[in-house]
């Protein structure tokens, strides 16, 4: 893939955050109010929101896909929790109710793609046992990739990461097959298709710049398939 690829997608999503919706801004604040209820009750949790929240173009009928970004001593020794965790199940369903209250009466599903066990990734930068770890990898593709919330809880274990020389020349082949996958869904390019209905249906012209980039990046992802 390349490093163009990456690059181009990077450009596009800046590029439709300019039409942020009215929807994204509220899910966005909803899902930050969210973590500070969660601090609140001694519960440090992050997300890096993916899909349409990401590019900002997003309607009421709008699913929410995140990664969750959470501390966990339970499973301190794994990069993510099961499903069946206490801790997990209890911070889904305390930030479920609180974005579902503060964006009443619209109706929200949440679909968590990953999560990330920080006291994890705390362990092995304190240990310097970052290299070939894939929880490692996916921390920094993760925060490459989507749009962060609560983004002070895990930087510092980014900026850490991304001093590491050797770190970066490992991640960099990997990043680009992860981005490559991710990106080459139909799904995927059907969702520029309703990100520009959306856009023109609030009377606004894509600006030819944006239909360049989009018109380049598809052709990158095609080509790197």
């Amino acid at each position: 893939m390349g490093k163009n690829l990456v690059e181009r997608y990077l450009v596009l999503k800046n590029k439709y955050r300019n039409y942020d919706t009215k929807h994204a801004l509220r899910r966005v604040q909803a899902f930050r109010l969210a973590t500070q209820d969660l601090s609140r009750k001694g519960y440090e949790v992050a997300l890096e929101a993916l899909g349409s929240i990401n590019f900002g173009i997003v309607e009421p009928s709008s699913d929410a896909d995140c990664i969750l970004f959470h501390e966990c001593d339970l499973h301190k020794t794994e990069g993510s929790c099961p499903n069946h965790c206490p801790n997990l199940q209890f911070i889904k369903n305390e930030i479920s109710k609180s974005v579902s209250k503060r964006l009443s009466p619209e109706t929200i599903q949440i679909e968590y793609l990953d999560n990330i066990n920080l006291r994890y990734v705390e362990e092995k930068i304190r240990t310097n046992e970052i290299l070939g770890d894939e929880t490692l990898y996916c921390l920094l593709f993760y925060r490459n990739i989507g749009r962060p919330v609560n983004r002070p809880l895990f930087i510092s274990y980014c900026d850490a990461l991304e001093e590491s020389p050797q770190f970066i020349k490992e991640i960099i082949p990997w990043a680009g097959e992860a981005l490559e996958g991710y990106l080459s869904t139909n799904q995927h390019r059907l969702s520029f298709n309703k990100y520009n209905e959306r856009i023109r249906a609030r009377g606004l012209d894509l600006p030819e710049g944006l239909q360049q980039e989009l018109h380049a990046y598809m052709g990158a992802n095609r080509s790197s398939s």
